[in-house]
């Protein structure tokens, strides 16, 4: 009895493990492309709440009223934040690496006397 439970306990911790090597895409699957993507232009910063200036005959800058007017015109209910090229270079390399690592994971495993086929949930990733 005491071998059983022991060899259960080690199924039991190397399918722990074998779950746990998706714990970084969750967001695969937790939300959607549509949700992802609004979260992400929401890091972005909004024009409409930056300082615009322009330089005056005497080389002073000055704030830029015709921005903020034209902003409260035009721009109501639209969005206009958006992520730096920076932020979107460091999405797509991190998208790039999830991509790269999905597609070296093993499709098959044993666990004990399991045998894991994940080929489909990979697919589906």
């Amino acid at each position: 009895m005491q071998v059983i439970q022991k060899n259960f306990h080690e199924i039991e911790l190397a399918t722990e493990s074998f779950i746990d090597q998706y714990s970084e895409m969750e967001f695969l699957w937790k939300e959607t492309l549509a949700e992802s993507f609004e979260a992400f232009l929401n890091t972005g910063e909004d024009p409409r709440e930056q300082k615009h200036t322009i330089t005056n005959e005497d080389g002073e800058e000055i704030e830029d009223d015709t921005f903020k007017w034209m902003a409260q015109k035009i721009l109501v209910g639209v969005k206009t934040k958006r992520p730096s090229l920076d932020a979107f270079d460091e999405k797509i390399t991190f998208l790039n690496s999830i991509k790269n690592e999905i597609a070296t994971m093993r499709t098959v495993i044993d666990i004990g006397w399991l045998r894991v086929h994940a080929t489909p949930f990979i697919k589906q990733l």
